[in-house]
């Protein structure tokens, strides 16, 4: 193994290690509560300095990815042969890195009030389960996968119901929890059915024999393949497998209904498109094309039409995240129905996302706005905590007079919205532009009705959105002024700064996502 490949893997290395020294860590501390120890190495700064080199070395790992087309021939067979090092996982890795270390900044001031007792633990988990993002999406095998999203997935029960006294936090658990593991257990049958029908558990060795006809597409195949996209439906939380959401974002802490948002998103993302696109490309007979158009129509409308009728602003932030995937699913769209195909390269036995054209928008313009997506959820996420923290609560009428009590928030909070519900010059505009772009540029004609449909569902997004800036502005605040802590107002104006400036440089961004599906270019 060479030292590049070392790289590429270092950061499924070092997750979990960092995980097991801050837990470790942290139970030798909670033994001295009056001691030194616990005062030179508290769990939250030790995470924050465990995960900053982690991001630089995601960052490298993408870095080296790009400068080779085609990656990991010199690695030992066992790893190549469950995990694809490609652009496409690197830059989606990166992208779940940056959100946990994010939340775990968000978490600081969160723990200054409730109790903080059991501090390494969270912090722990949150490790554990960026691990599990992390190698899913380079998994190539459905073994591998599977012991991955459980990982990232029993993480996230236990994270969504930290706060054992809080009623709403252990529901929240529990829900996820019920419907984690029937989706869990649906997926699994799925995957057992698609190794009985081939004799491997690898994406390629599927792909091969659907292709070539080994494995004709009969009723169980079809049946098997929907089970598993199911599972990996839930993670997304795309209709109909979203129901977990809105309890769960409401009930949870919400820092970690923030990473909920974003980090698990990101997983949901790299493991939807490597699976349909490697294990079942629509050349195999199994057109699941047709099914994701519904679900992505379907999922668009559903969550910004309930998302109007909420009070509570986190209930309001997990149906427009539904809505989002909507709009994701049109990228992958576009990709599969003009220029999207997978390279299968012959020595590595796995599948690189890849495409056969430079031109194309479709995969790049989802990652693209999973990127957009990842800074204007993370702002909005910020601002709700400040203001949850100060008024106790996180309904939308909470936030009256927000604008005279903290204009800095109340702006941010605008331009989140405005990134959100796709208005320029914001990043969210330049995500949406380019899978509503990649649509039209297909010719089709049901992916141009979706483009339709998502500007039509973008303009009611818009209402329910300035329906919280017409409550900060045109309402009567109750404590007349409100103060962010230091490290959330860092967050909030960081988030800002990346929001708005995504959208104004989007060249580089731009390059970026399309150097991640077509390296070399």
């Amino acid at each position: 193994m060479s030292l590049t490949d070392l790289l590429l893997i270092m950061p499924v290395i070092m997750l979990p290690v960092f995980g097991l020294v801050v837990l470790i860590l942290g139970v030798v501390a909670d033994r001295f509560p009056n001691g030194r120890i616990n005062h030179w190495l508290p769990p939250e700064y030790l995470s924050l300095a465990l995960i900053t080199p982690t991001i630089f070395i995601a960052g490298a790992a993408l870095w080296g990815t790009l400068a080779q087309p085609i990656l990991g021939t010199t690695m030992p067979t066992w790893i190549r042969d469950v995990l694809t090092i490609d652009p496409f996982a690197a830059f989606l890795s990166l992208a779940a890195i940056i959100g946990t270390g994010t939340v775990m900044v968000l978490s600081l001031e969160y723990f200054g009030d409730h109790n903080t007792r059991h501090r390494s633990e969270f912090f722990a988990l949150l490790f554990f389960a960026t691990t599990g993002i992390v190698i899913a999406t380079a998994a190539c095998d459905f073994l591998l996968l599977y012991l991955a999203i459980e990982l990232l997935s029993l993480s996230s029960y236990v994270l969504a119901a930290y706060w054992k006294n809080d009623a709403k936090s252990s529901e929240a658990g529990i829900k996820y929890f019920i419907f984690g593991a029937l989706c869990s257990a649906i997926m699994l049958y799925g995957m057992s059915m698609l190794f009985g029908l081939v004799g491997s558990t690898s994406f390629a060795q599927l792909a091969s024999a659907l292709a070539s006809g080994d494995v004709p597409s009969t009723t169980a195949t079809w049946a098997a393949v929907l089970m598993v996209f199911a599972g990996l439906g839930f993670k997304l939380a795309l209709v109909p497998f979203h129901l977990w959401a809105p309890d769960v974002y409401e009930g949870a802490p919400t820092p970690i209904s923030a990473w909920l948002s974003v980090s698990s998103k990101a997983a949901g993302i790299a493991v939807v498109t490597r699976f349909l696109f490697a294990s079942v490309p629509q050349s195999s007979g199994i057109d699941w094309y047709w099914m994701l158009v519904v679900l992505s129509a379907v999922s668009m409308t559903l969550g910004n039409l309930t998302a109007i009728t909420q009070k509570n602003i986190k209930r309001m932030l997990a149906y427009s995240s539904i809505a989002q995937v909507g709009y994701m699913m049109i990228g992958l769209l576009a990709a599969a129905s003009v220029r999207g195909n997978i390279l299968l390269h012959e020595t590595a036995k796995s599948a690189v996302i890849s495409t056969d054209n430079s031109a194309d928008t479709g995969l790049s313009g989802l990652l693209i706005y999973a990127a957009a997506y990842l800074f204007m959820n993370l702002g909005a996420f910020a601002v709700v905590i400040a203001v949850e923290r100060k008024r106790e609560s996180a309904e939308i009428e909470k936030f009256s007079g927000l604008a005279s009590a903290s204009p800095f928030l109340a702006g941010a909070m605008v331009v989140f919205f405005m990134s959100l519900a796709g208005i320029p010059p914001t990043a969210g505009f330049l995500g949406k532009f380019y899978v509503f772009a990649a649509a039209i540029e297909s010719a089709r004609s049901e992916l141009m009705v979706l483009a339709i449909i998502g500007i039509a569902n973008s303009v009611i997004s818009v209402y329910y959105y300035f329906n919280v800036v017409r409550v900060m502005f045109m309402k009567e605040s109750e404590p007349k002024t409100l103060t962010a802590s230091r490290t959330t107002a860092a967050v909030v104006a960081l988030m800002l700064i990346l929001t708005i400036g995504l959208g104004l440089a989007a060249q580089p961004i731009a390059r970026l996502a399309l150097s991640a599906i077509s390296p070399g270019v």
